[in-house]
Order: structure tokens, then C-alpha cells, then sequence
């Protein structure tokens, strides 16, 4: 019983309102498409009073909505949608020229409603209900206008203008199109022919003139490609040549080159081993004049040091002679006047003996330096015969052959001994001979005391 109750009855009754009231505003709300426009009638117009004072409204009481919505009351409004979308129309007329040639011009436009309200509201006024003859209307404006266009043309002007010959049928049908609320996008006059092949035939002088201005430009490359083909053979040819004559010229140098290279290389072989004989010549002669000096030096100090040797006996023996002297003297003396000049005497004897042996021992001393000298000579000549020994190769210009080589080394040696004797003052040879010649006499004088026993 509490369900039926008056409040609950008065909420349930809002809440069915409520929904009915949605349900009608979502019913009667229209959103039109974005190729479409929506005219809500329903409202009154504008009162336009004509020229023989009639009285009529215009269509402004019809609103018209694109790309939004509207809410049409209901029992006092409806709405209409018209398409906006654009049409592709084929258009094909015939007409004379200006110059008396019947043609078949062919086009294509793209129509379509206009989108101002105005164009909008008279395209729904003609075409709302069969949207199908607004292609049919437009084929007759645009070929009516494409007809009177070109009966004002020549062929040539259609041909050559046919941009112009579209922007001019445009001008033409644009006031008939707007007041119909239809607006062309695009006009292109696809193909344009004349039974009588009138058209084929105006091209064909220019096509001979081209085709034949086509044949002696290709004549004119041809004759220019096998000119430049000779030149360029002939340039080829004259470069092979020149190359053949460079490659001979270069092959006759070398040839040259190579005949003076065989013919040089004994000879610069020969110059070599000359060059080589020289320095080992220099090499030896430095050697021996290195060994001349090393048995200079040797001879000198063996010399010098014998000389300084007998020198200090005989010192010695002279100071201690003296000493001696001195000592008997003074000796003497102390036994009295008497026996001073006996003393005396004995001492100018005994020097004098001292003198006497001071030069037996100086004339010892060429016979000790000429007996040391004796036994120096074989170290000598074994040094200065490796010197020899030690070139390798040597080379004789003389007549006297290998006796030259031999005469060379005994004037080497002849000049070494020169050589003590200018340097150091001791005649190696006057030496040698005076030893020689006491040898020989002590020889005889022993064999004359042996024969005389």
C-alpha cells in the first residue's frame, strides 16, 4: 500500500517525464555530416514586396547548419539534409567553329552545392527532392556554354587555348550555375576531333616540316659523329706513332746505355784493382817506414843505453881511482913530506893507467855495440821481411823483373841503416866493418902466435 502512495506517485510521474523529455530532445537533436548541410523550415521569412506590389517571403525563415547541430521543435519545425559532396560530370557537345570545321569537344567538370547559406537554401529548392538533376542541369548549362564558346573559336585557338577555352565556358554557365546554388571546382576539355580528320590533317605539314628538320639534324650528327670518329682514329694513329718513335728512340738509348755499361765495367773493374794495388803499395811502403822507425828506435835506445852504461863504469872507476888516490895521499902525507913526492908520482902513474883504461873501455864499448848490433840484425830482417810478406798483390813496372824486387829491398835496407847513422850518429856499417876487420886481424895475430910456437 506505502507503494502507491501520493509522493511516491509524484516522483515516479517526474522521473517517466524526465525520460520522455530526454528521449524527445535526443530524437529531435540533428548533427549534420561534414558533407552535408541540414535546413530546418518552419520559420517565416522575410516580406519582399515586388515590382507590381505582389507580396511574397523570402527564404531566409529556413535555417541552415553545417558541421554542427540544431534541435527542430517538435509539431513545429522539420529539418532536410542535402548532400554537399562533388560530382564528376562527362560533357561531350558538338558546334562549329569560326571557321566553318564541326567539332566533337569532350570535358570533364567536378560540380558540386555551393557552401553559402544563400546557394545552399536554392540548391534545396530545386534539388532537394531528386538530388539526380543537378548532374542533368549542369551537363545542359556547361555544354550550352562549351557550344557558344567554341562557335567563336577557330580550330587552332581551341587547340593551342584550351585552358583558356575552359576558364572562358566557367565565365560563361557561373551565373546560371549560382542561381541554381551549384559551383564548378574544375573544367578540363579532355579531347577535341572532327569527322573529317580536318584536325590529323593541320598537323601533318608541321610534322613533315619537323619530321624532315628531325632527318637532316640526325644526318648532320651523323656526319658529325664519323667526322669526329676519323679525327679521333686519326689522332689515335698519330699518337701510336708517336709512341712507337718514343718507345724506339728509348729502346735504341738503352740499347746504348747498356753496350757502354759492358764496355765500361772491365775497365772500371781494371781501375779498381789498380786502385787496390795502390793502397796496398801506400800500405806496405807505411809499414816498412813504420818498422824503419821501430828498429830506429830500438837500435838508438840500445845504443844510448850501452853508451850510458860504459859511460858510468868508467865514472865509477875514474871517482873511486880518485877516492883512492886521495886516500894513499892523504895517508902519504901524514907520514911526512919526504914521501909526498913519491906519492905524487905514483898518482900522475895511476891516473894515467886510469886514462888508459877509460879508452879501452870506450873502444869496448864499439865492440859491445857492434856485437849486440850483430845479434839485433836477424830480428831486423825478420820483421822487415813480414812487412813484405804482407802484401798481398804487387805490381812491378820495370824491365828487371823479379831482381828489381830484390835490388828495392836491400836499398831499403841500406837506407835504414843511412838513416841511423843521420838521426842517432852511430855508423851502423862502419861499425859492423870495424868489427869485421879486428875479428879478422885478432884471427890472423892468434894463427901467426899459433905458427911462430
Amino acid at each position: 500500500m506505502f507503494l502507491f502512495t501520493a509522493p511516491f506517485i509524484g516522483i515516479f510521474g517526474a522521473l517517466i517525464a524526465l525520460v520522455l523529455i530526454a528521449l524527445v530532445i535526443i530524437k529531435r537533436y540533428r548533427i549534420a555530416k561534414p558533407d552535408e548541410a541540414i535546413i530546418v523550415t518552419g520559420g517565416k521569412g522575410k516580406e519582399v514586396r515586388g515590382a507590381d506590389g505582389s507580396v511574397t517571403r523570402d527564404l531566409s525563415g529556413q535555417k541552415v547548419v553545417t558541421g554542427g547541430g540544431v534541435f527542430v521543435l517538435p509539431f513545429v519545425q522539420k529539418s532536410f539534409s542535402i548532400s554537399l559532396r562533388s560530382r564528376r560530370l562527362s560533357i561531350t557537345t558538338e558546334a562549329q567553329t569560326t571557321d566553318g570545321i564541326t567539332i566533337q569537344a569532350q570535358a570533364v567538370a567536378v560540380v558540386k552545392v555551393g557552401g553559402t547559406q544563400e546557394m545552399i537554401r536554392a540548391a534545396a529548392q530545386r534539388f532537394l527532392s531528386n538530388s539526380d538533376e543537378i548532374d542533368e542541369s549542369t551537363q545542359e548549362v556547361l555544354s550550352g556554354s562549351l557550344r557558344s564558346i567554341i562557335g567563336g573559336l577557330t580550330v587552332l585557338q581551341i587547340i593551342r587555348d584550351r585552358a583558356v577555352v575552359a576558364q572562358s565556358v566557367l565565365e560563361a554557365a557561373e551565373e546560371a550555375l549560382t542561381k541554381q546554388g551549384l559551383v564548378v571546382d574544375t573544367l578540363q576539355i579532355q579531347e577535341i576531333r572532327d569527322a573529317a580528320d580536318y584536325i590529323t590533317n593541320l598537323g601533318r605539314p608541321e610534322a613533315a616540316k619537323v619530321r624532315q628538320t628531325a632527318d637532316i639534324a640526325e644526318t648532320n650528327a651523323y656526319q658529325a659523329s664519323e667526322e669526329a670518329k676519323i679525327s679521333a682514329e686519326k689522332v689515335l694513329l698519330d699518337r701510336n706513332r708517336e709512341l712507337k718513335l718514343r718507345q724506339a728512340e728509348i729502346q735504341a738509348e738503352t740499347d746504348k746505355a747498356s753496350a757502354q755499361a759492358a764496355a765500361a765495367d772491365p775497365l772500371e773493374q781494371a781501375i779498381q784493382r789498380q786502385t787496390i794495388v795502390q793502397q796496398q803499395e801506400l800500405t806496405a811502403q807505411r809499414e816498412v817506414a813504420l818498422k824503419k822507425e821501430q828498429l830506429n828506435a830500438e837500435v838508438r835506445a840500445v845504443a844510448e843505453a850501452e853508451a850510458f852504461r860504459v859511460e858510468a863504469l868508467a865514472k865509477a872507476d875514474a871517482a873511486a881511482a880518485v877516492a883512492a888516490a886521495e886516500a894513499e895521499a892523504k895517508a902519504t902525507e901524514a907520514k911526512g913530506l919526504a914521501e909526498a913526492k913519491a906519492t905524487e908520482a905514483k898518482g900522475l902513474a895511476e891516473a894515467k893507467a886510469v886514462e888508459a883504461r877509460g879508452r879501452a873501455f870506450a873502444a869496448q864499448a864499439d865492440s859491445v855495440l857492434a856485437q849486440e848490433l850483430i845479434h839485433l840484425l836477424p830480428a831486423i830482417a825478420h820483421e822487415y821481411a813480414q812487412a813484405i810478406g804482407a802484401i798481398e798483390t804487387m805490381t812491378v813496372v820495370s824491365a828487371d823483373g823479379s831482381s828489381k824486387v830484390a835490388g828495392e829491398a836491400m836499398g831499403n835496407l841500406k837506407g835504414l841503416l843511412d838513416m841511423a847513422r843521420d838521426t842517432v850518429g852511430i855508423d851502423l856499417a862502419g861499425m859492423l866493418n870495424g868489427a869485421v876487420r879486428r875479428g879478422a886481424a885478432g884471427a890472423a895475430a892468434g894463427r901467426a902466435r899459433a905458427g911462430g910456437g
